[in-house]
């Protein structure tokens, strides 16, 4: 419950700062934030994390406590950490830039400035958005949520081998360059994939479940795709070699990869136990390799700029 649903005088607010996330603003700049919602009434306290999974814990945490909003500070990786504490909750979640690619602040239109972000706390608008799920096989971890795409096969790879200085040091360009190298000898597996119930022979090179449209905020390849329609859009890319792999990115470029590639919206996607590809969401490893991808509908509040009408959502504020 929320400080309003508890009756709590003040509704509170909790910034998770990432310290060490590519390009997050100066923690001063950041308590100028926290001051500017205290002057609007609002309770509110930054707090750092201090390892991989802390920002999960914090949010549950503060969606525990009645927090109205968790404010994630830092990259994709923070975001989605956040966006698992708070999956189920009425706690809203609400991003001000601070990591490598930002790929949700850019496709939702976030302001760059701390301050501009916060005040969309109160200007803004709430809207209820869908989460995909990974799910591990049984008795090997807990399903991880994911706000933008689950990539399955080579991106999974590159993203599992890219080293965190390189990553820190250029940004998506180390991704493209791991990609080039990787890609030239990844090789594609021929494998079965059961969507929502159907059995589908792949020769897989790279499967993305996409729950938004922006893949490493460069280009929308799930350009379809909407964040509340109760569904993944699933694109599989089969094959491998050079000239497919051309192929391939000719046809995203100019958006003519619907119709040559498989191509549905799902509500559920199982993956074999045999073959086990590797596996990144929102841009970070998985750490194990899913057996099933899902959709969880309307699992999460954002808090986003007001705008008349926005391309990932079809139902209002």
């Amino acid at each position: 419950m929320t400080s309003a649903e508890t009756g709590d005088s003040k509704p509170r607010a909790l910034l998770v700062v990432n310290p060490v996330a590519r390009g997050a603003p100066h923690i001063d700049k950041l308590r100028r934030a926290t001051a500017w919602l205290e002057s609007q009434g609002w309770e509110a306290q930054l707090t750092l994390t201090e390892e991989s999974g802390h920002a999960t814990d914090l949010a549950r945490e503060a969606a525990a406590s009645g927090f109205d909003v968790v404010v994630a500070c830092g990259g994709d990786g923070t975001i989605n950490e956040v966006a698992n504490g708070l999956a189920g909750t009425p706690t809203a979640l609400a991003v001000i830039r601070g990591g490598t690619a930002n790929v949700w602040a850019k496709e939702a239109s976030i302001p760059r400035d701390p301050i501009d972000a916060v005040r969309l706390i109160i200007d803004g608008e709430r809207r209820r958005m869908d989460l995909g799920v990974a799910e591990p096989p049984p008795g090997e971890g807990s399903p991880r949520h994911f706000l933008l795409m689950a990539g399955i096969g080579l991106d999974g790879h590159i993203v599992s081998r890219v080293p965190g200085n390189l990553k820190k040091r250029f940004g998506s360009f180390s991704y493209v360059f791991y990609g080039l190298r990787e890609g030239l000898r990844y090789k594609a597996r021929k494998t079965e994939l059961v969507i929502d119930g159907e059995p589908v022979a792949v020769d897989l090179s790279w499967l993305l479940a996409a729950n938004t449209r922006s893949y490493g905020g460069v280009i929308n390849v799930a350009h379809h795709a909407l964040a509340d329609d109760g569904l993944l859009d699933l694109y599989v890319f089969e094959g491998q070699g050079i000239r497919r792999s051309l192929a391939h990115g000719l046809r995203v470029l100019f958006r003519r990869h619907d119709s040559a590639l498989l191509y549905r919206r799902a509500q559920r996607i199982e993956l074999p136990a045999s073959p086990s590809f590797e596996a990144q969401v929102d841009g970070d490893p998985l750490g194990f390799a899913p057996r099933v991808l899902r959709i969880a509908p309307q699992a999460l509040t954002v808090v986003l700029p007001k705008t008349k009408k926005s391309p990932l959502f079809t139902s209002p504020a």
